[in-house]
């Protein structure tokens, strides 16, 4: 009879710490989950435009990556961009450093200048009213309500 109690007993030993490691695992899973929804980057990806064959890929720390298939004289334009990020009124500005747009204007062959890089890209450098469904961002711009839309790619 004592012998059934030991195993019994150790068995409800074990599944306690069975049940405790299961419950523990769950906390931290769900946590992480739950953290990298609310404090993480919604717009942190690479994003497609199929109509103008650009991809805006949204890094961390504020730095994003353009490449823009055709941009310029039928040439791609590829620049480092920064963002800032308000997640909680769902803004974003793009910003083009001065020495992004001579550096992109640099790597055309023919008379391209800085000046034309930056009007190509001026309606990507300004502030948007950012809204994400699945893999679909839709980006209106503050001042005229002009939306950029955008397919997620990875």
């Amino acid at each position: 009879m004592q012998n059934s109690e030991n195993i019994e007993g150790k068995q409800r030993k074990e599944w306690k710490i069975i049940t405790a490691f299961a419950t523990v695992l769950i906390v931290i899973v769900a946590g992480f989950f739950i953290g990298r929804g609310f404090l993480g980057n919604p717009l942190k990806g690479t994003w497609r435009q199929e109509d103008t064959d650009m991809t805006l890929e949204i890094g961390s720390g504020g730095r994003a990556y353009l490449v823009w298939e055709g941009a310029l004289e039928g040439q791609e334009l590829t620049m480092d961009l920064e963002y800032t990020l308000d997640k909680s009124t769902k803004e974003i500005t793009i910003r083009a450093e001065s020495e992004e747009i001579l550096k992109a204007a640099k790597e055309f062959s023919g008379d391209v200048s800085s000046a034309e890089v930056a009007s190509t890209i001026s309606q990507l450098t300004t502030s948007f009213h950012y809204s994400v469904d699945g893999k679909e961002l839709t980006m209106t711009e503050w001042d005229y309500g002009e939306q950029l839309f955008f397919t997620k790619v990875k």
